[in-house]
């Protein structure tokens, strides 16, 4: 099974490779005209499987605190099913939300805390924990999940302001004083440069070009802000022309990004064919030996069986 698998994954990194390399025309033209795409592809958010259990529990639950809402669903289940499993996933959004409301109020200071507490530089909480110390009197768990944050918080400044030391002062200028719009800002700037600070990590060549990338597109704003101001129509001109050069090298920047892509993603290749292989080899190895591994491991369960029965 597991060799079946891995071999299915193998294939379809294989086709994603293949599909890279040698689109047909449709998809080609598809390709460059999504080639100026800035974003990468969001995450389908993975949504809670509604089972005939989780179902169940839910409606008499419904039954319970809305026997309204409860029958109104039970007609639409009857009715059309799939408009019920949407009605019952927003229902249960609400639900949660609710409890969520009623936490915050039962615990204000702990819940409006958090936020400051990871921008302040000791980064301990407001109340129920050490000064210095994220997450002191907070469920193991937690405290866990917030040293993590804490210690990705800290490299990742660290990061900006080797690269960008503008940026960490104006975040400086916030952390004290407006804790709140400091963690906004800092949302704003991950999502920036968050990524190039990843792919420094893993791989300085790409992130070199993805930063070369982001210049390029700060350029390509300012230029178009002073074309759209301008009334000049040979200022227009010499503007337009710079454009078309900063254009062109962000094409050019582009596809070098998508060759470091690939090569990345051939390199995964090369280590899933290995895995395939000793996968194969392991269970080709346990099938030439089946009887001698079962007469083997019957002999131990006799044997601890006898040992039990003399103690």
């Amino acid at each position: 099974m597991k060799t079946t698998y891995v071999t299915i994954l193998v294939l379809a990194m294989a086709t994603a490779v293949l599909l890279a390399t040698a689109l047909p025309c449709g998809a080609a033209e598809k390709d460059r005209e999504n080639i100026w795409s800035d974003e990468k592809p969001k995450p389908v958010a993975k949504q809670r499987q509604l089972t005939k259990e989780t179902i169940k529990r839910i409606m008499s639950r419904l039954a319970e605190t809305n026997p309204e809402k409860a029958e109104e669903l039970e007609q639409l289940r009857k009715k059309d099913p799939e408009k019920f499993r949407l009605e019952l996933r927003k229902v249960m959004r609400g639900q949660f939300s609710k409890r969520i409301r009623e936490r915050g109020k039962e615990r204000p200071g702990q819940r409006r805390g958090a936020p400051e507490a990871m921008a302040r530089p000791g980064g301990g909480p407001s109340r129920g924990g050490m000064p210095g110390m994220p997450g002191m009197g907070m469920h193991p768990g937690m405290r866990g999940r917030a040293m993590e944050m804490r210690k990705k918080h800290a490299e990742y400044l660290e990061w900006l302001k080797e690269n960008y030391p503008e940026e960490v002062e104006k975040l400086a200028e916030l952390r004290e004083e407006k804790p709140k719009l400091y963690m906004r800002r800092l949302g704003l700037n991950l999502k920036k440069y968050g990524r190039i600070a990843e792919a420094e990590k893993e791989n300085p060549e790409l992130a070199k070009v993805l930063k070369e990338d982001l210049e390029l597109k700060e350029k390509r704003n300012k230029l178009l802000r002073k074309i759209r101001a301008s009334t000049n129509d040979a200022e227009k001109k010499r503007l337009t022309k710079e454009l078309e050069e900063v254009v062109s090298s962000r094409f050019d920047l582009i596809v070098k990004r998508k060759q470091i892509e690939y090569e990345q993603l051939s390199k995964k290749l090369e280590k899933l064919k290995e895995q395939v292989k000793r996968s194969e080899a392991e269970v080709e190895k346990w099938e030439n030996v089946k009887d001698k591994e079962v007469k083997q491991r019957l002999e131990e369960l006799i044997s601890r069986a006898e040992k039990l029965n003399w103690e």
